[in-house]
């Protein structure tokens, strides 16, 4: 029996951690900026596999061209039926191979106008562009998807433990004022018959109203936590957050990180088809002409086949300024996008150095908060064992500010865990991946 309650106790914090995940995964599931990122990730998946499988052809028939021929006595007909298998954008070139099948009521047979293989390409082609544009929406919408689910992970670590120390912190609070009402009247008494000052009314006066405030700041905030967790949700919360941020990088590997960052990888690519398109610029003053290359089978197989060179080209002879315009505007977009991608490459080192320095700061504010407490345990100790001199009100206040002072070192100590967590945001890592969650 003393086994398996042991092994119940070693599970529990297993199922604890799931039970948190799970909460994770339902409130992705319920937040519309999640669900709008991963829709946006898809279609960023989808164009840039699409531009990839090349190789995969389109396969259709043009309704245009399915035509059924009738005469007027409605006894002789013509039905065509037209086929194409089209390879699209392969290196700028599309490739086609159609042929069209006929059949005739008057001959009674089926006939084909024969196969017809034609190439074409555009003479400036830019489809290394458009596949990095591909590869530069992709990158961006990873990263929003990433972005998303780390803000719904830190929401909820948030709302968990703003719910569980708002309760704390009131339930404290509301003790205290108790408290020092009942010593306010005890001074009023003692004002009446002269024994005590006017002064020490106001000071115990102005204490019930700082605590007041502090009960209805509290209430406040934990009317923004519309959820109740338990106990064992919270330590499951903190347990996973110190898992996940148990072992950071060093602030210089941290900088290294950085510049590998989906955004930053984007914004690599957006300064890379802007140098592109820049080099490009002088397309903007010619022509831009197809050229393509047509074998057909003659509808006499025996005759062989006929080729056929096309070239043709659209040139505004005369325009509005729209070509001076698109010029000058090709260049001051590769300027503007290198200035982009070095100052969100400087923000985000700049970031990390920052990142480190709330840390420090947090680890420092746990530090005073773990003495403060031994200093609130001391006393309470000191006044637990001289109870007889000390007044129950004394006494009380003291486990009180006890109390407090546990409360405030889990602050302290939940603090130091989310800015070790924004740190990991800011290297863009996945945050509900880290936990073991999907």
């Amino acid at each position: 029996m003393k086994k398996i309650v042991l092994l119940l106790l070693l599970l529990l914090p297993i199922f604890s951690l799931a039970d948190f995940l799970d909460l994770v995964q339902t409130q992705l599931e319920k937040d519309s900026s999640y669900l709008s990122a991963v829709m946006k990730y898809k279609e960023a998946e989808f164009n840039r596999a699409r531009n990839k499988n090349f190789f995969i052809p389109y396969v259709s028939t043009s309704s245009g061209a399915n035509r059924l021929s009738l005469n007027t006595d409605f006894e002789d007909y013509t039905l065509s039926i037209p086929l194409s298998i089209t390879f699209q954008n392969i290196a700028g070139f599309d490739l086609s191979i159609s042929n069209t099948w006929s059949y005739s009521s008057k001959k009674e047979e089926w006939s084909d106008a024969g196969w017809a293989l034609t190439v074409s390409r555009e003479l400036f082609s830019n489809f290394d562009i458009t596949d990095l544009e591909n590869e530069k929406n992709f990158a961006l919408a990873s990263w929003s998807l990433i972005d998303s689910r780390n803000k719904v992970f830190v929401n909820l670590a948030d709302d968990i433990f703003n719910y569980h120390y708002y309760s704390k912190k009131m339930e404290i609070t509301k003790q205290k004022i108790e408290i020092l009402e009942d010593k306010f009247y005890s001074l009023q008494r003692s004002y009446e018959a002269g024994t005590a000052s006017q002064e020490d009314i106001l000071q115990i006066q102005s204490s019930i109203y700082q605590m007041t405030n502090q009960l209805n700041q509290a209430t406040q905030n934990l009317t923004s936590a519309l959820t109740e967790y338990s106990t064992d949700t919270l330590n499951a919360m903190l347990a996973c957050l110190e898992k996940i941020t148990a072992n950071l990088p060093s602030q210089q590997e941290a900088e290294n990180l950085v510049v590998n960052r989906l955004d930053l990888a984007s914004q690599m690519l957006a300064v890379e088809i802007a140098k592109r398109r820049n080099e490009r610029s002088y397309q903007q003053w010619l022509p831009h002409p197809t050229f393509s290359f047509a074998v057909k089978q003659d509808e006499d197989a025996s005759s062989g086949f006929s080729l056929s060179l096309g070239f043709g080209f659209n040139y505004n002879i005369i325009d509005r300024g729209e070509r001076n315009y698109n010029y000058s505007n090709v260049q001051d977009a590769y300027k503007l996008q290198q200035r982009v991608f070095e100052e969100q490459l400087d923000n985000s080192k700049k970031s990390v150095q920052k990142a480190y320095l709330l840390i420090k700061i947090a680890e420092s504010s746990k530090k005073v908060a773990e003495l403060n407490l031994q200093i609130m345990k001391m006393e309470y100790e000191r006044l637990t064992n001289a109870r007889s001199f000390v007044s129950k009100s004394d006494l009380e206040s003291a486990r009180l500010d006890f109390e407090d002072a546990e409360v405030e070192l889990l602050k302290t100590n939940y603090d130091l865990l989310t800015s070790k967590l924004s740190l990991l945001q800011l290297l863009g890592f996945d945050l509900v991946q880290l936990a073991g969650g999907k």
